[in-house]
């Protein structure tokens, strides 16, 4: 149901201390969340996972994760990379040669997604390291050397100093431990990790370093998982000389969101009491799901509750990470949902999108829907520099709430503010409940503010609502089932306009829980959008194209929506194809029914005060 606003003009300016109500404390506001990651599936050997890598539907999955808005996800993190890597020979002198070709191709093509990939350190380095145990320490050291320095000369350090290099994904996992790593086997490899990283980074002026995370462990009892265990003792004992810059584990929960959080609280309580030393490393749970097996169908997997969930997740690390001394040092967390689903899971599986491979279609092809968990990583990007602590709202002395974030980004004349409001986990009962609140600035005669307000709310903004109660739940959606279905897997837009009063009405009532609410607000000393950049045009199927483009920096924070022209030919008239929908977030999939897709495509946004930005440059789309 649409809420009911009342957001009325101001002309304003932030106090000074970047405070909006007495004795509130703004922080600056970490982008720790914006990493994903995935497992491809089959058999992990080399030709097999160049072909799933290469696949139409890998490549398109992550096509679209890059084309969320304002780097809401800048690293991915996938399982078995390097086995990519293909042993030619030795030198003379014996050291080993590498065909690097697939792996180049891959992170050329995540490259010019703008996305940095995680390389875990996890191969059999094609078959030698079986054939040489004597020699393991010295041929990672090399390995790692040739891998940080390949790529330092390809793409150069301000690239490569961005991704992150981590060990061995759950060594004590029988699993994933394919090279049956004893403890002291273990510690040598990490050792020699860092060993190769280091040397890769020397420089005659300014040498380079390159973080090394780890041990990415599980960290159950010390007798069934020892060798992650035993590199914390390592570096407690001798802290300067600690292989690892990063503590990475891996702690999920049982379905909520705070249990993720507990079991992360629990674990880092064990090892600062054990290990006193370790306290001054950076930690990051990288797989920070709210329950273990991506693959295992959850219900809410499909909507806004998991949207929800993600989005508390966040929250409630941000408000430890301020309040517990356990979490001071939290780098990063991450989450493992950009696995691609299959039938007849599409949409209950832990992924960003729902995936319906079209096997009764010539040619066959996958189709994706991007579900809310995806536009909530979208609404999370919009949020600024600076942010408070989680408030809560109660809810009539209940133990139901509401959270408010509030965040802002500031300089002398501008002003950027944008609040996250969401009904605290398992709160479904709101009765009449209106929240509002003053918008407390020092008023100033030549400012106008502008707002946006956006809503993700259950069975709305809901595409498997649609494909479950229009649609017969069919693997086969057609073309306006999937148009259905898109129209509904963006975050609508609920009022925009220019503010009559420093108030913030919202009717929480009106809306079907669970819900993600985000209000932004901005001044006219905004600069206008800037021209979005890199039209990228990959076809879909026959008659269907995918456009994603590149938002400038910046421009993310003031934009409203895009909107996408087409012309047929350079003498035709340019004619808008993404009237009627809302496009917060840089792509858009066309689908004509009663026409055709050859031709011309340009792009613009709006800001605000529907003020456009300059067109793209225009680029043509010849079907193949």
């Amino acid at each position: 149901m649409l809420g009911t606003f009342l957001i009325c003009l101001a002309a304003l300016v932030p106090l000074k201390n970047y405070s909006y109500t007495i004795d509130e404390s703004y922080h600056e506001l970490p982008r720790f969340w914006t990493s994903t990651g995935f497992c491809p599936p089959g058999d992990i050997e080399r030709h097999n996972l160049k072909s799933v890598l290469n696949s139409d539907e890998i490549q398109m999955n992550i096509l679209q994760i890059a084309a969320l808005p304002n780097a809401a996800l800048t690293h991915i993190r996938i399982h078995w990379l390097l086995k990519l890597v293909k042993f030619v020979e030795y030198t003379p002198a014996g050291v080993p040669v590498y065909d690097f070709n697939d792996l180049d191709t891959f992170i050329v093509d995540l490259d010019d997604l703008e996305l940095s990939p995680v390389i875990e350190f996890m191969t059999d380095l094609d078959g030698i390291l079986m054939d040489n145990p004597d020699i393991e320490s010295f041929l990672w050291q090399d390995f790692s050397y040739q891998v940080a320095k390949r790529y330092l000369n390809f793409l150069g350090a301000e690239k490569v100093l961005k991704w992150r290099f981590e060990t061995w994904n759950e060594p004590d996992v029988l699993n994933y431990n394919r090279l049956n790593f004893t403890v002291e086997g273990f510690l040598k490899y990490v050792t020699a990790l860092r060993k190769g990283l280091t040397t890769a980074g020397h420089r005659l002026n300014s040498s380079l370093h390159f973080t090394l995370r780890g041990p990415a462990g599980l960290f159950k009892l010390e007798n069934k998982h020892p060798l992650c265990w035993a590199l914390l003792q390592i570096c407690n004992s001798k802290i300067d000389q600690c292989p690892i810059d990063v503590l990475t584990y891996h702690r999920k929960g049982q379905g909520l969101a705070t249990d993720v959080l507990e079991s992360s609280r629990q674990f880092l309580e064990k090892a600062y009491e054990k290990y006193a030393n370790i306290r001054s490393i950076p930690i990051s749970n990288d797989e920070a799901d709210p329950i273990a097996g991506w693959s295992t169908p959850q219900d809410y997997h499909e909507d806004v509750r998991y949207a929800a969930k993600l989005i508390y997740i966040v929250l409630l690390h941000w408000h430890s990470k301020l309040q517990n001394a356990e979490f001071k040092n939290l780098e990063t967390i991450s989450h493992d949902n950009a696995f691609i689903s299959y039938h007849p899971y599409e949409f209950s599986q832990r992924t960003l999108l729902a995936h319906f491979r079209m096997n009764n279609s010539l040619p066959v092809h996958s189709q994706f829907i991007q579900k809310p968990v995806y536009a909530a990583l979208g609404m999370l990007s919009k949020l600024g520099s600076l942010a408070t602590d989680i408030e809560t709202l109660p809810l009539n002395g209940s133990q139901s709430g509401i959270w408010l974030l509030k965040s802002v980004s500031v300089s002398e004349n501008l002003l950027y503010l944008s609040w996250l409001i969401l009904p605290k986990e398992n709160t479904t009962n709101f009765e009449n409940f209106t929240l509002h609140r003053h918008l407390p600035f020092v008023l100033s005669n030549n400012t106008i503010l502008a707002y946006v307000i956006e809503i993700l709310e259950q069975g709305y903004t809901d595409p498997a609502h649609i494909w479950r109660t229009q649609a017969g739940e069919t693997p086969f959606p057609n073309a306006k089932q999937r148009a259905e279905m898109r129209h509904a897997q963006t975050p609508r837009l609920q009022a925009s306009g220019v503010l009559t009063s420093p108030e913030l009405y919202v009717a929480i009532g009106d809306f079907q829980p669970p819900w993600i609410l985000l209000f932004r607000l901005c001044s006219n000393f905004s600069s206008i959008l800037k021209q979005p950049k890199k039209l990228l045009l990959r076809q879909v199927t026959t008659g269907e194209v995918f456009l994603s483009w590149r938002e400038a920096e910046g421009s993310s924070h003031y934009l409203k929506t895009y909107e996408v022209w087409f012309q047929t030919k350079t003498t035709s008239e340019w004619k808008l194809v993404s009237e009627n929908w809302h496009l917060p977030f840089p792509s858009f999939q066309f689908a004509p029914m009663d026409s055709f897709v050859n031709g011309f495509y340009k792009v613009r946004g709006l800001d605000f005060f529907n003020r456009r930005s300059e067109f793209s440059e225009i680029t043509e789309y010849v079907e193949i």
